[in-house]
């Protein structure tokens, strides 16, 4: 947990800030994380964090560019110590992956005070600035994780939970997971559509305005939701019909400006218990892909592949991201073959 001392900081960071500048992972959880800092600022810019592993000297251009008093980081992995030396304002960045230590940087993250902490950073964002309920369970639910006022939540919205409980089945069995679907679609493609969305995803007050095409912002948004979903549904076909390698699933699709590896993987996995997930999307020379397992410790196995490979990666314990030279990569799967029949 992080000290409610700590959370009280934050909030005084959001409350000092006049040109506030959010860089954030581009998922449910870190687009929540932001939605939730921005609603309650009312000010600042956002930059979703696309293609970087971590947040890097190639974004200082957006620190030149709004000439913020604070830099707030939300949902991301992994900060370059170049780029907090390049900067001159306080830089808060709020995470809940594996612990990174750097200098000169105020770094919260519950895993500091225990190791084993699962909650998404959307969790402590809602404990720090409150805001929509909805919201806060997306990002949440959307991380595999159900928060401490999920009940609250289901007391509101019944007809969205159909019952449902755990984060796999809410987001596969219910209306409120097409919602979380939706929002993850909106947050793929050009960058600048993603921005554009966002915008509109800020005035929206409640989930039947996407779900239902209640108001024109609402309808805006599912609409562009859906041109993605197209593109997804027909992926999703092809990888439920690829053969098993024993445990292993891989599905590798050609290179695309939409990356669906994380949502394919996460359905995969969801109708697929008990094996490995490996979806791949091939880019510029590369594998970049996601995987997943609900009982093998994904990370601790791709940290002894990349030594053999030319490629990184990380993440959660049975949810982690990679990427490695096309050239590499079935070696790449080779070698997780043989980590997997160890288990």
């Amino acid at each position: 947990m992080i000290p409610e001392e700590q959370l009280t900081e934050i909030k005084t960071y959001l409350e000092k800030a006049e040109c506030p500048l959010f860089f954030f992972d581009d998922d449910n959880d870190g687009l929540c994380s932001y939605v939730l800092f921005r609603q309650f600022t009312g000010k600042g810019y956002g930059v979703p964090i696309k293609a970087h592993p971590a947040l890097d000297i190639t974004l200082l251009n957006k620190v030149e560019e709004h000439r913020p008093d604070y830099i707030f980081v939300l949902d991301k992995p992994l900060i370059t110590q170049e780029f907090i030396d390049r900067v001159s304002v306080p830089v808060i960045w709020l995470d809940h992956h594996p612990l990174v230590h750097l200098n000169h940087v105020l770094y919260f993250n519950p895993k500091k005070q225990h190791p084993d902490e699962v909650s998404s950073t959307t969790y402590w964002a809602y404990k720090i600035v409150g805001g929509k309920l909805w919201i806060a369970v997306l990002g949440a639910v959307s991380d595999w994780t159900i928060p401490d006022y999920f009940h609250e939540f289901e007391k509101q919205y019944p007809d969205l939970t159909n019952g449902k409980s755990t984060a796999p089945d809410l987001l596969f069995n219910s209306r409120f997971g097409e919602l979380c679907r939706m929002f993850s679609f909106l947050t793929k493609g050009r960058t600048g559509d993603v921005k554009k969305r966002i915008k509109h995803i800020l005035n929206v007050q409640e989930p039947y305005e996407v779900l239902d095409k209640t108001t024109k912002e609402g309808t805006y948004l599912f609409e562009e939701s859906e041109k993605i979903n197209l593109v997804y549904r027909d992926l999703l076909k092809k990888a439920l019909s690829t053969p098993l390698q024993g445990n292993l699933l891989v599905f590798t699709y050609p290179q695309s400006d939409i990356s669906l590896t994380a949502d394919l993987s996460n359905e995969l996995l969801y109708k697929n218990p008990g094996k490995v997930i490996l979806v791949g999307r091939e880019k510029e020379g590369n594998i970049h892909m996601s995987l997943r397992s609900d009982s093998v410790a994904v990370n601790t196995i791709l940290e002894r592949i990349l030594p053999y490979v030319d490629g990184y990666g990380g993440g959660h314990t049975y949810a982690v991201g990679a990427s490695v030279k096309i050239t590499d990569f079935a070696l790449f799967v080779e070698h997780l073959q043989k980590e997997i029949s160890r288990q």
